[in-house]
């Protein structure tokens, strides 16, 4: 075999490739991964925060939104109030307790707000008493009043630190 001094000087042995080329190729490819990692990060569902208000005496809360619905309950029956005003109450309690109990700010809630971010079976109980609240007359508030204050009750009831009912 000829050495390399014996080759004519027209003849050159291999070239490598540009080392441009290669860091171009990793660079190429490190930007396909991060697009793909940035595009996943930024579409995934959001986790759900934690409903629990840390510290809340639960029992004594319980209590107390209990009693005013059995008092709202109470006033439907006896006429004191109407029972659209029943259910005006009746989605202030539930407000007022889901507010006290869990980081959800429930008084200032609209219904797609609760129906986006809360427990089905709070939403449920809205979904509920909303009609009845906002209707111009009273007949749909007393057809659905008994079914609404069980509902509300149960909720009130059942509710747990966690947010959920159970």
């Amino acid at each position: 075999m000829p050495a390399a001094a014996d080759l004519p000087e027209e003849f050159t042995g291999p070239v490598a490739y540009a080392d441009r080329w290669l860091w171009i190729a990793v660079g190429l490819a490190v930007a396909l991964v991060a697009y793909y990692l940035l595009a996943w990060w930024l579409t995934r569902a959001p986790r759900p925060a934690a409903l629990a208000r840390p510290g809340v005496p639960l029992p004594d809360v319980r209590q107390r939104h209990l009693a005013r619905l059995d008092r709202i309950e109470a006033q439907v029956h006896a006429g004191e109030i109407t029972p659209r005003a029943g259910h005006q109450q009746l989605s202030e309690v539930v407000r007022d307790y889901v507010a006290a109990v869990t980081t959800l700010p429930a008084r200032t809630m609209a219904l797609a707000d609760f129906r986006d971010r809360a427990p089905a079976t709070l939403v449920e109980v809205l979904e509920l008493v909303y009609p009845p609240e906002f209707a111009p007359d009273d007949d749909l508030a007393r057809e659905l009043f008994e079914t609404a204050v069980d509902r509300a009750r149960d909720l009130v009831t059942s509710w747990t630190p966690s947010g959920s009912a159970g």
